[in-house]
């Protein structure tokens, strides 16, 4: 079983977190990769430098480091990553996140036995920052359910393992975009033909609150938006699930608890979250 996993990882990231995420994805898991491709977007600190440094003389070539001399943001870091990996199979996982034991070995055989599916996503065991479960996100599972709401972004990102051929085809991830370039992504992905599926099963423990909420400012809510209505409009759905893509700029107005609040009670009309 040859893959790569893409992470990603930048100044204000907690090391603590980082240490986790890379004991989920190597010492933990039920097949390990062969590659682990980490994209310094810009200087980070010490102590995040220390977490990879031991990694790196713990794993030698199975961790390979792509550095920035600045902060060029998510888009242009995963890109630059993806590029830089192997194997055709490539994960996903971001440095805050925890994957389960048998996430890979799960996700591996049913790419290997569904060659159809391009990109394959999972439900995730939601929980906060500090650690504390909170629920089960349950995503849409088959390509035509995830594509009919994919102005929702159905595919949580850190769960994704794709096929890396297809992506570059479909021009992969787009410099441009410092924050939600996966969404913008998976429109272009949709458009070239690629398939989506997400397993109907936990695979991923995600780390989501407030803290999450405070990452979105008006800006790049109005800039996830758009991406979204444009994709929605090339895809030809209807005018509402366009205009349905500006709830998270009109929710970004409002300060920090009402966002996480009005988060909450969208949850029963979210299209991404299946009862």
């Amino acid at each position: 079983m040859s893959f790569s996993v893409l992470i990603s990882i930048y100044k204000d990231e907690s090391p603590v977190h980082l240490q986790v995420a890379l004991e989920s994805i190597w010492q933990e898991q039920s097949v390990k990769p062969s590659q682990i491709v980490i994209v310094k977007d810009g200087p980070l600190t010490p102590q995040l430098e220390c977490v990879l440094s031991v990694w790196k003389k713990n794993l030698g070539s199975v961790v390979k480091c792509v550095a920035f001399s600045k902060n060029c943001g998510l888009g242009e870091a995963l890109k630059a990553g993806l590029e830089a990996c192997q194997y055709d199979l490539v994960a996903r996982m971001d440095t805050d996140d925890v994957a389960s034991p048998e996430r890979f070995e799960r996700q591996f055989e049913y790419l290997k036995s569904h060659p159809e599916v391009d990109i394959l996503g999972s439900f995730v065991q939601e929980m906060t920052y500090s650690g504390e479960m909170v629920g089960i996100r349950k995503t849409p599972v088959a390509h035509e359910e995830v594509v009919s709401c994919l102005w929702a972004s159905p595919m949580i990102h850190p769960s994704i393992m794709m096929r890396r051929s297809s992506v570059l085809l479909a021009g992969n991830y787009d410099a441009r975009y410092r924050r939600r370039q996966d969404y913008e992504l998976w429109f272009r992905c949709a458009e070239k033909g690629l398939r989506f599926y997400n397993l109907p099963e936990p695979l991923l423990y995600y780390r989501f609150g407030q803290h999450t909420h405070r990452k979105q400012s008006p800006k790049l809510a109005l800039e996830q938006a758009v991406i979204g209505y444009k994709g929605s409009k090339r895809l030809k759905m209807p005018i509402v699930k366009r205009l349905a893509c500006f709830i998270p700029f009109i929710r970004s107005l409002l300060p920090t608890s009402l966002q996480h609040a009005m988060y909450k009670v969208l949850i029963p009309f979210d299209p991404r979250r299946r009862p």
